[in-house]
């Protein structure tokens, strides 16, 4: 299994707004769709020595990279936001939109053609088939407030679930979210993380390959946030952890 690779310089950091989960299937469950993957919400400290685990290696592209950064403080809005993605060296970002989420919500993403809740997915923006899956864009979210969030995000990769779910045609597959809850019904073993992300805080992550979902779970205050899809180099915005 890849594990995600994510930035950091002190381990101590991440520990500090990171927790661990395993993952279950719920199935009927108001509001969601009808089979979908979901923390089991028994979040735990990140076990001493796990942060090495998510490392980058020498072979981790940057699209293929999970970063946290702190937002310029001249950047307090979406068309603020906006602008300075325009200038981080994708001539064609594809913008996602902004989102407003009330706090107490489990998962943030939904279906936008029913309005139901995914649970962990992949995005499949560009639908690519499991040889080129890491070329895909990286999603850039930055969270506006004025409450904080989470990030969700699996430690296994889609391409490694479609591996086990598709054996001998995964080469040809296009991986899905479909793929993600046929893994956890089959009881395979998947962890997520539970990342904070604080107002003027955002997230470059390959969303394309890793599962993930955002939640304001235990938060006070609503928060909105704008998201975008590009090919950037690592290393645009100084280390949040």
């Amino acid at each position: 299994m890849h594990p995600a690779a994510i930035a950091f310089q002190d381990p101590a950091r991440l520990h500090a707004r990171c927790e661990i989960s395993g993952v279950r299937r719920s199935t009927l469950r108001p509001g969601y769709e009808t089979t979908v993957a979901v923390p089991d919400e028994v979040w735990e400290p990140l076990p001493d020595g796990y942060p090495e685990r998510f490392a980058p290696s020498i072979f981790t592209r940057d699209n293929g990279l999970v970063e946290l950064f702190r937002l310029p403080d001249t950047v307090f809005d979406v068309p603020t936001a906006t602008a300075l993605v325009e200038m981080l060296g994708d001539p064609f970002p594809v913008t996602l939109g902004e989102t407003a989420d009330r706090p107490g919500l489990a998962s943030t993403h939904t279906e936008p053609d029913t309005g139901l809740h995914l649970g962990l997915h992949v995005d499949n923006h560009q639908a690519l088939p499991y040889p080129s899956r890491e070329t895909a864009r990286r999603r850039l979210c930055v969270n506006l407030g004025p409450g904080s969030r989470y990030l969700l995000l699996a430690d296994t990769d889609i391409k490694s679930i479609c591996r086990t779910v598709h054996h001998n045609a995964y080469e040809t597959h296009i991986p899905t979210t479909a793929d993600l809850r046929t893994y956890v019904t089959l009881r395979r073993t998947v962890h997520v993380l539970r990342i904070r992300v604080d107002p003027g805080e955002g997230w470059l992550a390959p969303t394309a390959v890793l599962p993930y979902d955002e939640s304001t779970s235990g938060q006070s205050q609503p928060s909105v946030t704008a998201s975008w899809l590009g090919h950037w180099h690592r290393g645009l915005f100084g280390p949040l952890i």
